[in-house]
């Protein structure tokens, strides 16, 4: 099973997060032995947030051997020939390190602002995912859909090799569209142990059904992670947080719950997180290494946490818990 960590976007204004913090960690991280980096994507918070394809170009000039992900884009909102150049860039200044993960999103907010009503971002998504993996595979592309029409464009340079692409979602549908369309399935950090063994059943199902190999298909899991002495000491530096994260959540409308419940409840939340002492970590690992996970990638900074409790969890999870995978 390979690591990799979704690192913190969220600015807060009583916190001294910078985006140059990214820098340090991955410095870490690649030291560490951890196999990857990844970045969401966000609009139009109060809080700030870092832009994925910026700062990933930045990592990747920092970094020699981590994997270089966006958890997940929303290819529609954007160009799709522009946003195909950018991409490939990044896999070029990596060395092919690149990794492409999108999903539909869920928040009206920052989805209709870029002109892609909420009823049609799953149409527009696929057109432009189709239209992405054509431009970084062919050599000439034409195409003539609902949302975009182009005639004999190209990007150059291509990425190194095919660059594999994830895609993000939560229902069954989603899941299937993860297997027709891509490389991987990112699961949903919102995902319980119950709903992944049905989930990774769908996926499986599916890639059986479209005659693809299991072998060459990821599955992608995001969990919330600390490594501390022990569960109790864990909670107490992390959760305030933690928590404060899942109550913007919930204020944003996460489809998961209530948007007009914005209080929390750790003991709602803790099967989904991977948290406590090196052994308690590991063995809520395994529970995911044997329902068929193949990457984890942990958030271990949340908004106004400081960076050398970061780095403290990362060197923990570093030393103590990934060997026990190697």
């Amino acid at each position: 099973m390979k690591f990799g960590v979704f690192l913190n976007q969220y600015y807060t204004p009583e916190s001294e997060f910078s985006v140059t913090d990214l820098y340090e960690q991955v410095e870490s991280m690649e030291r560490l032995g951890f196999d990857g980096a990844a970045l969401g994507e966000r609009h139009l918070h109060e809080e700030g947030f870092v832009e994925p394809i910026t700062a990933l170009a930045a990592i990747a000039a920092r970094t020699e051997t981590l994997d270089l992900s966006t958890m997940a884009m929303l290819p529609m909102l954007y160009d799709p020939l522009h946003l195909a150049e950018q991409v490939a860039m990044i896999d070029r200044l990596s060395g092919g390190r690149m990794r492409f993960g999108a999903a539909i999103g869920y928040r009206e907010r920052e989805i209709e602002p870029f002109g892609v009503p909420m009823n049609d971002r799953s149409s527009a998504f696929i057109e432009s995912l189709h239209i992405l993996k054509r431009l970084w595979n062919e050599g000439s592309v034409s195409h003539d859909g609902e949302y975009w029409s182009f005639d004999d464009i190209f990007i150059s340079p291509r990425p190194e090799t095919e660059l594999p692409v994830w895609i993000g979602g939560h229902a069954d549908i989603a899941i299937k569209r993860a297997a027709y369309r891509g490389n991987g399935w990112i699961a949903s950090a919102s995902s319980t142990t119950e709903n992944l063994r049905h989930q990774i059943g769908v996926y499986e199902d599916s890639l059986d059904e479209f005659d693809e190999v299991r072998s060459d298909h990821d599955v992608v899991l995001m969990r919330d992670c600390f490594v501390s002495d022990s569960v109790e000491d864990a909670r107490e530096t992390i959760e305030p947080y933690l928590l404060q994260m899942y109550e913007w959540y919930a204020r944003w409308g996460q489809t998961y719950m209530d948007e007009n419940n914005v209080e929390v409840d750790y003991e709602e939340l803790e099967e989904k997180f991977v948290l406590g002492s090196p052994n308690d970590c590991i063995e809520q690992l395994r529970e995911y290494e044997a329902l068929g996970v193949d990457q984890i990638y942990l958030r271990c900074q949340f908004p106004g946490q400081p960076q050398d409790v970061t780095l403290g969890t990362l060197e923990r999870f570093g030393t103590k818990v990934m060997p026990a995978f190697q």
